[in-house]
């Protein structure tokens, strides 16, 4: 590869990082304004609120229905959004702004699902696409030499045209995969950048917010092994009322949309329970306040309704993300046993319940523990670090014993 050459690819990629970025920032923009029209805006006007609720979820469950026999069952989940390329070693790319488009309606019709999934699946579809881009510049850079400058940067950013496919009889030549997997990586670096610079540029409220101090000492250790037992029991009473949640709704004729049963279900917890609405980011910096005011039997409760929420959700066609809800959820969760055990300190329990609860129902045992570490002051990272560490050894000295009663 020339150096003229490695420049135009540098310049071109860096480029097409920072438009991904844009298209994320675009929609939690959008996403935000939504909601805050629709939920507090427009509700703060009106003498009573619940009519315009109703109305407001049975149209989001009519056009989500309608989006969805036009367009099929979208959005994609973040497991589907992983998995096509590595089994097809590409993406649809006209699915991702319908994806977007969809998820901004299921996000701003109030369900309690976060915006990871579709944000995720829009990153890799776009990612691949500028992949697909830039392998087209490599191959035809002598070519695209005859081109005017103006043409080839609108054939860089083109939606469509000007992309070749990967193909294992025309790829990037051995030596110069260390030159692709450093690039890749700058470009990513750039993008996360970007998005960063993008939000903060705004004003966009932080994703991350601290719950507060903690003074742990070593002597309460011990709370963890209890902790991580008791996890069990409800990581499995979570994934077998998904279960069968699941088997009740396969009874619903399929001639019922699906999408007005769940805004039948977001009506009731607008009503009822509005903080339970939404991902629960924008709650998560009252939920130590709101420890202040509620007993521990309300938060215990609040954690388990965002859970049932979260599936009624999600098996009803109002799909989305779960890592917020689940963090959301965990964290509420870990406030109301802290309130049962006053003796020991307050976060130190929140971060152990929290961080063992969401490694258990997420499934990823590091993703879910670095995300809850987010959350937390430094001084308890290693508490949080042994817990993700020993649910990490149980899940592999389960799977082994399994192994060998299976064989």
């Amino acid at each position: 590869m020339h150096k003229s050459q490695l420049i135009r690819l540098t310049f071109a990629g860096l480029l097409l990082s920072v438009l991904i970025a844009a298209v994320s920032g675009i929609f939690m923009i959008l996403e935000g304004a939504l909601i805050t029209l629709l939920w507090t805006t427009i509700p703060a006007k009106l003498p009573f609120d619940w009519p315009y609720y109703l109305l407001l979820c049975g149209l989001g469950g009519w056009l989500l229905t309608r989006l969805n026999r036009r367009w099929g069952p979208l959005p994609a989940t973040a497991h589907q959004a992983m998995t096509e390329p590595r089994q097809t070693q590409t993406v649809q790319y006209r699915n991702t702004f319908k994806n977007l488009v969809v998820a901004l309606v299921i996000l701003a019709g109030g369900a309690g699902v976060g915006p990871e999934a579709a944000l995720l699946g829009a990153v890799v579809s776009l990612s691949v696409w500028e992949m697909d881009r830039l392998r087209y510049f490599y191959f035809n850079h002598d070519t695209l030499q005859a081109v005017p400058v103006y043409r080839r940067l609108w054939w860089l950013v083109a939606p469509t045209g000007h992309l070749q496919r990967y193909r294992s009889t025309h790829s990037i030549p051995a030596e110069q995969l260390g030159m692709k997997k450093k690039l890749n990586g700058l470009f990513i670096a750039n993008g996360l950048v970007a998005f960063f610079l993008l939000m903060r540029a705004i004003g966009h409220p932080s994703f991350i917010t601290k719950m507060g101090a903690s003074h742990w000492t070593w002597s309460q250790l011990w709370v963890m092994i209890p902790i991580l037992l008791l996890s069990v029991p409800l990581s499995g009473l979570y994934h077998w009322g998904s279960h069968q949640l699941h088997t009740l709704l396969q009874r619903i004729p399929h001639q019922f949309p699906r999408p007005f049963l769940g805004a039948a279900v977001i009506f009731l917890f607008a009503v009822l329970g509005p903080r339970l609405l939404f991902s629960g980011q924008t709650f998560m910096a009252l939920i130590p306040q709101v420890n202040h005011h509620q007993t521990a039997a309300v938060i215990l409760t609040a954690a388990v309704l965002k859970l049932i929420f979260l599936q009624l959700c999600l098996k009803t066609g109002w799909i989305g993300g779960d890592i917020f809800p689940i963090a959301f959820a965990a964290i509420l969760l870990g406030f109301g046993i802290a309130q049962l055990l006053p003796g020991l300190d307050a976060l130190f329990i929140v971060a152990v319940v929290a961080t063992s609860l969401a490694t258990s129902l997420l499934g990823n045992v590091w993703v879910a523990g670095i995300f809850i570490a987010l959350f937390f002051p430094l001084n308890l990272l290693p508490v949080i670090a042994l817990v993700v560490v020993l649910r990490w050894g149980g899940q592999r000295g389960w799977r082994k014993w399994r192994q060998r009663t299976a064989s």
